[in-house]
């Protein structure tokens, strides 16, 4: 405090005597500068009293205490995140069936690296491999809405779409002079309005290996770079996801047969990645790669209820409690290990196909809650309850 009293009375002499040295050579000049000193003096003393006009104050010091905003800001930019890992396990198994290992270890990575965060990487960049329709792209989306709890966070690209090397201006922007050069890429865009996304590349193998190489600066520096402009953008607050069913059918089986040498199964995963045409350079950038198991018995039954519930409320129907006939389910499990290589999607799509109808006419009778029952290769929807309360007609299940 001595030093800085000092500091100050020093700058005060220093500055009368350069004062009264102009006003001996210039006279005017002395007036200007004490008239502007005055003012400037005046300006401040108003700034920091909250003085000034209300249409030159800022608009945090007109509509809110501005200093307890910057604190907190502050404070808040410093903080590391920390999220408990078991509890989001918790969250993700509630809603992704039969993946229980992955879901265990892709919580605590997130956590392992929310909480100590890299300014120059992504927070993390996560590969999601495994056969198709054994949730993999459900999970990444689940993930966004626990992590953030806005839909807003996830950011999805169909990666089939960048099949052709030109595909990348449409993520990263195109050069002056093309078509489009007006307009930011997908990505940055993307990144530029949400920088703490999730940014879901599913498919990632059906992209063109030079797109794939696009994002070797967004992995290893932490930026890209919006072609248009040549505005470097940030990458250090989200969290890539790829997702691949390359190998898939052989990491599947890696995946069941090493799933208590994580080490190993992990050196396996990557090695039939790099065989199915993976770049090095890509691969490499990948802070883990997740194998999925192919869905089996009961846990089939598990997802295929689960798309029957989702898809009935989608008609504005609900289905009643233990409304699902068990012999549709295991129908379902027969046919998915036997014939499908789609996974789920088949099985939904499989599912639309069957019920849509009957819950078209549920809905036109004014119900409330379905059953589905299983008739012989069918599968019939039958009014529970009507939105007035009433009971069906008798005749309702059958016409249904």
């Amino acid at each position: 405090m001595m030093m800085a009293s000092t500091s100050h009375v020093v700058t005060l002499l220093f500055s009368i005597m350069a004062m009264v040295t102009i006003a001996g050579v210039h006279p005017g000049l002395a007036i200007a500068l004490t008239f502007s000193a005055l003012v400037f003096a005046f300006l401040t003393l108003a700034y920091h009293r909250k003085s000034l006009p209300r249409f030159i104050m800022d608009v945090l010091d007109r509509l809110t205490d501005k200093a307890s905003l910057e604190n907190a800001y502050k404070a808040r930019e410093q903080h590391q995140v920390v999220i408990d890992a078991e509890a989001l396990a918790t969250q993700l198994r509630s809603k992704v069936v039969g993946q229980d290992q992955v879901i265990g270890e892709l919580a605590q990575h997130v956590r392992r690296r929310l909480a100590a965060r890299r300014p120059d990487k992504p927070v993390a960049v996560i590969c999601l491999a495994g056969p198709p329709g054994v949730g993999k792209t459900h999970l990444a989306k689940v993930l966004a809405e626990n992590l953030y709890g806005d839909k807003r966070h996830l950011q999805f690209f169909d990666m089939a779409q960048f099949s052709q090397p030109h595909a990348a201006a449409s993520l990263f922007g195109q050069a002056r002079g093309y078509v489009g050069s007006n307009s930011y890429g997908s990505l940055t865009a993307a990144l530029r309005n949400t920088p703490n996304s999730i940014i879901l590349l599913d498919e990632f193998e059906k992209a063109d290996t030079e797109v794939h190489k696009r994002f070797l600066t967004a992995w290893n520096d932490g930026f890209v770079t919006e072609v248009s402009d040549g505005a470097r953008i940030p990458t250090s607050d989200a969290i890539f996801i790829l997702t691949t069913n390359a190998a898939s059918r052989q990491i599947g089986e890696i995946a069941e047969t090493h799933l208590d040498q994580p080490e190993l199964r992990d050196e396996m995963t990557k090695q039939a990645l790099l065989d199915a045409q993976f770049a090095p350079e890509v691969l490499s950038r990948i802070d883990v790669v997740l194998p999925f198991t192919p869905l089996k018995g009961l846990d089939i039954a598990r997802v295929v209820a689960l798309e029957m519930e989702q898809l009935t409320r989608q008609f504005k129907l609900e289905l009643a409690d233990g409304g699902i006939d068990p012999e549709i389910l295991l129908h379902a499990v027969d046919v998915m290990q036997d014939h499908s290589r789609g996974g789920v999607r088949d099985i939904a799509r499989m599912i639309e196909k069957e019920i849509s109808e009957g819950l078209i006419e549920a809905r036109a009778q004014n119900a409330k809650t379905v059953r589905l029952a299983a008739s012989e290769d069918q599968v019939k929807v039958l009014v529970v309850d009507l939105k007035d309360g009433s009971a069906p007609a008798p005749y309702a299940e059958e016409t249904v």
